[in-house]
């Protein structure tokens, strides 16, 4: 394949959020955010320069929605803007728009209203979603109390209003709706997007005392919920438990993007292989939970030791576009993209692909070798919401070779993905967005695909005393079963 460029890209998750016209506004406020500083006619001129990269670069533009659909949505928000606008009004149009498109890798990069918002007071819980209802995740040590009770409404607006107000805004993959979890986590960003309150007035319902309670709560600086949110935590973990069950844990595959660090992680998985081979170690638990993807070296190298005979990574790259010259120059790294050539390219699926590389060193289109000491005991795989792009792909080539038995909840990520490390910046604005100009297919001929996601063969939510008590139900359901069985 003659595109170096593939060989720089990578699989990422674009953070994104938000909302349009019906979010409450509150006039008297004189927030940077929301000052009505960006003029109507460069926002409408950049709009259209907007639309237009993504009809020409997007490879799966029209996969959930129509070409008229989506014209029509952009129509739409095109004739709204009639007036000038604040950052916080321009947000909400454009990533209405692009989530329109239901790509996990397509929004509008959320970091200049964060940076906005810092000091604000925003509200102080993260959401949980279960069952269709909402429960509180993570706050503050103030309100440590209130995790795992129902959130029913907040300033007498149902969750269930508020939830199905932003979703329009979020980025999730194709129809599903297990993804939002990942999402939600972020809560009270969302919520400033929908009402700039100084003030919280929630129902709720603790299920100890099961009935129904109303409560005044305070807010929480930005800056200062955002370092609840953070996590430390490796890529990759394992132990065995009793010698009859070995769980390894891959919570990202990122660690595949810097040389020293894809090396270390061949090494403890081999480690990990290896002790579990000498060892018969008759059970394996995959725990997927939470790995939004990464690099597909390590992706490939955990799925070599767990197939009997060698087999195919990806089918083909493509791309939608003929040339990089009418849109290269709004990219944030052009230098990260080259011309392609199309004498090099075959026609699948309306797309340019290319069935193979150039390099000496790569092995995207290749046969792979599985290792010879593969695992040949019972496998189990636990997955969820935030199993997404190169996680995806693992996973759909799991089910191609019908290895393993899923449980959990449904993947956003399938046998394909939409991407490519690329952000671009509108002019006028400096909005960055996230669109992909690559698409990812998996060589997976027997994989049946599922706009909802990879389905598991059992589904498992977790329980919403979990959240309080950070008990995993879903990893002890599993074990139990396997005890049984033995």
């Amino acid at each position: 394949m003659y595109i170096k460029v593939l060989i720089k890209l990578r699989f990422i998750i674009p953070f994104v959020v938000m909302t349009l016209n019906s979010f409450c506004q509150n006039s008297n406020m004189t927030k940077p955010v929301l000052i009505k500083s960006l003029n109507k006619d460069s926002l409408q001129h950049e709009f259209k320069t907007l639309y237009n990269l993504i009809n020409t670069i997007h490879p799966g533009e029209n996969m959930f929605i129509s070409k008229k659909d989506f014209d029509n949505c952009y129509d739409s928000l095109l004739n709204s803007i009639n007036d000038d606008l604040s950052i916080l009004e321009y947000f909400k149009k454009t990533s209405y728009l692009l989530a329109k498109i239901k790509d996990g890798h397509t929004a509008t990069d959320k970091s200049k209203i964060s940076e906005l918002i810092q000091n604000e007071l925003t509200f102080p819980f993260s959401i949980y979603k279960i069952k269709n209802k909402y429960y509180i995740s993570k706050t503050t040590t103030a309100y440590k109390h209130l995790i795992g009770s129902e959130l029913i409404s907040i300033n007498g607006d149902s969750l269930n209003k508020i939830f199905n107000t932003i979703k329009n805004h979020i980025h999730i993959e194709g129809l599903n709706e297990t993804g939002f979890n990942s999402k939600l986590k972020n809560f009270p960003f969302y919520y400033f997007l929908y009402n700039q309150s100084f003030s919280f007035n929630i129902e709720y319902s603790d299920s100890k005392q099961k009935s129904i309670k109303k409560t005044a709560i305070k807010g929480i600086k930005y800056s200062e919920f955002s370092k609840i949110l953070k996590e430390q935590t490796e890529p990759l973990s394992f132990k065995i438990i009793k010698n009859d069950i070995a769980i390894l844990k891959l919570h990202s595959f990122e660690n595949g993007y810097i040389e020293k660090d894809r090396i270390l992680a061949e090494k403890q998985i081999s480690t990990f292989f290896n002790k579990i081979d000498s060892s018969k170690i008759p059970n394996l638990i995959i725990d997927l939970r939470g790995n939004s993807g990464g690099a597909p070296e390590i992706s490939n190298f955990v799925f070599s030791y767990l197939i009997n005979k060698p087999y195919y990574y990806f089918d083909y790259i493509g791309v939608k576009y003929n040339t990089v010259n009418n849109w290269k120059y709004l990219a944030q790294y052009p230098n990260n993209i080259e011309e392609i050539n199309m004498n090099d390219t075959k026609p699948i699926n309306n797309l340019n692909c290319y069935l193979e590389t150039d390099s000496l060193d790569y092995w995207w289109f290749e046969k792979q070798q599985n290792k010879s000491n593969y695992y040949k005991g019972k496998i189990s795989v636990l997955l969820n919401g935030e199993c997404f792009s190169t996680t995806g792909h693992f996973l759909s080539l799991l089910r191609n070779y019908n290895i393993g038995k899923f449980y959990g909840e449904y993947s956003q990520g399938s046998d394909y993905s939409n991407s490519g490390l690329q952000a671009f910046i509108l002019a006028y604005s400096k909005t960055m967005v996230w669109i992909p100009f690559l698409q990812f297919k998996m060589k997976t001929p027997n994989f049946i695909y599922d706009s909802k996601g990879i389905k598991p063969d059992v589904e498992l939510e977790i329980n919403p005393i979990d959240l309080k008590t950070n008990n995993d139900s879903q990893i002890n359901w599993i074990i139990n079963q396997i005890n049984k069985s033995n």
